[in-house]
């Protein structure tokens, strides 16, 4: 383990020197191999606190070795959290000397480099087996996995492995897409059971040549996570070689074997894995987390479920998802959409079931179940239309009297939302489920958001008023995402500033017309200043869209979020909040159930107002903080004040920037010149 750790973090991260590393592996491991439930030393915790910090020094960190340990194997007074889709250990570690994290959902610090999702070469399965051994003992399986071969020469090939780089300019549209799906979880100690039913079709948003060709159907699928045990195209047993052929990270149905050489390009296809969420420490697809299991799919968790087109162009309807647990462990279970019925689990000694459906379409990051002992508060809203929406915000039985104050942000949230922007919720019932053991910060999935408690909970007795001003906010902000976010989503990662952008504004205007508006925007910029500059002015400097990456999940950052949202604000700013609301209104008429770019987004501000904003989308490739100077003159006999504006920044070519200008009598107070906005 202590070599596996050490080559793969200094060939990852060319700074990081492998005296740190072992240094670092040995005092860790030498504890944590013994007892992972078991406190780590003092010595232990600073030598490995100054390894990891630098980790994070580091430009090309992509990875996080130690970020899949939970707050079961490290006990640590620290409360400190950072962005909301970090890991436990992020938190635990922030009382060494490693890292100072905002507990704000949005206040982005470098944290967000300690990537929740591990890659899997480098997550903590390497330290203890979790999540990449193949234990057919603990899965108590005697069928030999359809994709063992592949699952071994993976885990052989562990220290190999060459990071892969993506760049947005080789997007290309799925030729086959999963337009509906059914999915069966068989919950049991040590092992689930997971089918799948996809009805597969050819991308009807393809056109001409590209639309007549029959390729291959690609599934992702982690192999050290998931294992194969039956395939099935419209009832018949696939061969493999013949039909499919497995690969790492893939599953791949031929296309001479997709539609069986029929004119209708449509089929069902069926599929049967086994997952072992008590051994998932990467906390990314279905996991055991305390005494529940809950699913974070976000960016590319859902591969870690079951073989499917893991990326957030494939808009689904998942028609029916079926939850089969114990009921004295798991008495709920909970999955997007609406409920459709319950009951006992025929033939069974005390397991029931439960059944959701929702009926948008929604790209898998988007997907969760939830399944364990559960209290709950229960309210209802009725919307601007009339219609009665349900909402139940669950926690753990101790939690259920601090509920409240999260109840009635809920309720403003969509208010705020109705009148705001026109955007009414689009379901019957609308759950969150706050925990104490879910690693993550809150995520915004569809009608089932997840939250770790300290988002929500708040004691009238402890709470102090930023504790309420967080609960409301982060509430809002996961509401929101189901218009920005979920009803429209990314057409790629490389867009992920368009739904997290966009929401941040949206959440930041909604706390803002809640309490003080100055007092919030000017702890907003203060954020902003205090991390997103630092961000842009060092190593890690990239723009709102990035051109390429290796791991998504180092682009959950700062520039990403927070100035992602001072963009949107800059429309806002030059098109009047009128002209703003035009923009959102054709954005949603055109895009509605659709997985768009950043550029769309854009094109729809500049047609619903009639402006010409090209220039402006210089903003989404240029990296940096860019620098307006300026000067004034006044002429006093003429009556005349002047001011003259210049700008640098990264860019060749001239950013659009709005710079609002007024004069204000220095005697009095009063305004001489209304404001009015220059176009620089």
């Amino acid at each position: 383990s202590f070599c596996i750790i050490k080559k793969n973090l200094t060939s990852t991260t060319n700074r990081f020197t492998a005296a740190a590393c072992t240094c670092s592996s040995r005092l860790l491991l030498k504890d944590f191999e013994k007892n992972t439930t078991s406190s780590i030393c003092t010595s232990t915790m600073r030598v490995y606190s100054t390894a990891l910090s630098l980790l994070l020094a580091t430009s090309t960190c992509r990875t996080s070795a130690f970020g899949s340990l939970s707050k079961s194997s490290l006990h640590s007074s620290s409360s400190s959290r950072g962005l909301k889709k970090n890991t436990a250990f992020t938190r635990s570690i922030s009382s060494a000397s490693a890292l100072s994290l905002s507990s704000h959902h949005k206040d982005v610090a470098v944290s967000a480099f300690i990537t929740r999702n591990a890659n899997r070469n480098m997550s903590l399965s390497l330290l203890r087996g979790g999540g990449t051994e193949t234990n057919t003992g603990a899965r108590s399986s005697s069928n030999v996995a359809l994709n063992s071969a592949v699952s071994s020469e993976t885990e052989e090939s562990t220290e190999s492995v060459v990071p892969v780089e993506y760049f947005r300019s080789d997007y290309k549209a799925l030729p086959n897409v999963v337009s509906n799906i059914s999915m069966n979880f068989d919950i049991r100690d040590g092992k689930t059971t997971v089918t799948s039913e996809m009805k597969v079709e050819s991308n009807p948003n393809l056109e001409g040549d590209e639309s007549s060709k029959i390729e291959d159907l690609v599934l992702d699928g982690d192999e050290t996570a998931v294992k194969l045990m039956a395939l099935q195209l419209d009832g018949r047993d696939l061969v493999e070689g013949d039909d499919y052929e497995i690969k790492p990270g893939q599953l791949i149905i031929k296309g001479s074997s997709l539609y069986g050489g029929g004119e209708e390009k449509s089929t069902t296809l069926k599929t049967v894995v086994e997952i072992v969420p008590e051994e998932n420490t990467q906390l990314s697809g279905l996991y055991k987390s305390g005494p529940m299991y809950c699913t974070q799919c976000e960016a590319m968790g859902f591969r870690r479920i079951t073989y499917y087109p893991d990326r957030p162009d494939n808009m689904a309807v998942f028609e029916k998802v079926t939850i089969e647990a114990d009921k004295s462990s798991c008495p709920v279970l909970l999955s997007n959409g609406n409920f459709v019925e319950s009951g006992d689990v025929e033939g069974s000694d005390g397991r029931h079931y439960a059944t959701w459906s929702d009926p948008f379409p929604k790209p898998s990051y988007l997907f969760c179940v939830v399944a364990g002992k559960l209290g709950s508060l229960k309210d209802k809203y009725i919307t601007v239309s009339g219609k009665e929406v349900q909402l139940e915000i669950f926690s753990e039985e101790e939690n259920v009297n601090k509920l409240d104050y999260a109840m009635e942000s809920l309720k403003r949230s969509m208010k705020w939302d109705e009148d705001k922007f026109g955007l009414e919720y689009d379901l019957g019932i609308y759950n969150i489920v706050a925990v104490n053991d879910f690693n993550m910060g809150a995520m915004e999935n569809k009608g089932l958001n997840v939250f770790n408690t300290c988002y929500v909970l708040a004691d009238p007795a402890t709470a102090t008023d930023r504790d309420y001003e967080r609960v409301e906010g982060v509430i809002g902000h996961e509401y929101f995402h189901n218009w920005t976010g979920n009803r429209v989503t990314c057409k790629d990662w490389f867009q992920l500033t368009l739904k997290e952008g966009l929401t941040v504004f949206r959440d930041q205007e909604f706390s803002g017309d809640m309490g003080s508006k100055p007092v919030n925007r000017i702890e907003n910029v203060s954020s902003l200043r205090g991390r997103q500059f630092a961000e842009d002015a060092g190593p890690m400097s990239h723009p709102i869209r990035p051109d390429s990456y290796i791991s998504m999940d180092n682009f959950y950052t700062a520039t990403v979020y927070t100035k992602g949202a001072e963009i949107i604000r800059m429309y806002n700013t030059i098109l009047s909040e009128a002209g703003f609301r035009k923009g959102m209104d054709l954005y949603f008429e055109r895009h509605d159930g659709d997985a768009v770019t950043c550029d769309d987004f854009r094109a729809a501000m500049a047609d619903a107002n009639g402006v010409d904003l090209d220039q402006f989308g210089l903003w989404y490739s240029t990296n940096g903080t860019p620098t307006v100077t300026y000067s004034t003159e006044y002429d006093g006999e003429n009556g005349v004040f002047k001011i003259t504006l210049s700008q640098s920044s990264n860019s060749d070519k001239p950013l659009f920037i709005p710079v609002s200008v007024g004069l204000i009598d220095k005697a009095t107070g009063d305004e001489v010149v209304p404001t009015k906005v220059l176009e620089l």
